[in-house]
């Protein structure tokens, strides 16, 4: 699954998860500008563990690959029926 130049460009453009909109431009930056990933990493302020880590995962997994994957544990909000009963 390869993107486009463009496509990922327009992705990092419209982006506004600050998390996702560096994982997009790491992967424009290496993939396809071809800029080696330890000077990305750098102007970045990451580690390189942290590029590679994304780096694999794009390849692995594309675009989704790159987003959050959902956190564990209980739902944060409770359904009006519970909240009414407890007022």
């Amino acid at each position: 699954m390869t993107v486009s130049k463009r496509e990922l460009a327009q992705l990092y453009r419209r982006e506004s998860n600050p998390k996702m909109k560096e994982r997009l431009l790491l992967s424009l930056r290496v993939e396809v500008d071809g800029e080696v990933p330890a000077h990305v990493a750098q102007e970045l302020h990451r580690s390189k563990p942290w590029t590679s880590y994304w780096l694999d995962t794009y390849n692995k997994r594309g675009i989704e690959g790159l987003k959050d994957k959902p956190k564990s544990g209980r739902t944060p909000h409770l359904p009006l029926e519970i909240v009414h009963k407890i007022r």
